[in-house]
């Protein structure tokens, strides 16, 4: 993938408008989300929508993340086709609200793979991700 590529993971009803505003601003993006509904607006627009974040992280080097709750955090970050085990990543950036906690274990855990992690909470809600 080109550097002009961007993993987004959690396209739902926050992730969704900011993954679109990337795309608007020339962006292509590679996507992953439990949900087909929330994926299919930007599949056609023309995203790439891959079956599990490992796949994201395969192919391509920055990814975001818009997830709801700490377990789905961990899970999409850490978890048995998480990101951890993508060959291509190098940034991971937590648009997530889910605490200092989470951050620092999941930080932990991708900075031994030799990945940079950013934490950086959105908080307004669907209204303030659509702004």
């Amino acid at each position: 993938m080109s550097a002009g590529t961007l993993g987004f993971i959690g396209v739902g009803d926050m992730g969704g408008p900011m993954a679109g505003r990337l795309m608007d601003a020339g962006y292509s993006l590679v996507i992953h989300d439990v949900r087909e509904d929330a994926t299919a607006p930007l599949a056609a627009r023309g995203a790439t929508v891959l079956d599990n974040p490992k796949a994201v992280a395969d192919s391509v080097e920055t990814i975001i993340v818009s997830l709801p709750t700490p377990d789905v955090v961990r899970a999409v970050a850490l978890g048995d086709s998480g990101i951890i085990h993508g060959s291509a990543v190098r940034r991971y950036v937590d648009l997530s609200t889910t605490g200092a906690v989470m951050a620092v274990e999941i930080s932990t855990a991708l900075s031994g793979k030799g990945v940079e992690c950013l934490d950086s909470p959105v908080s307004g809600g669907v209204r303030g991700a659509e702004a």
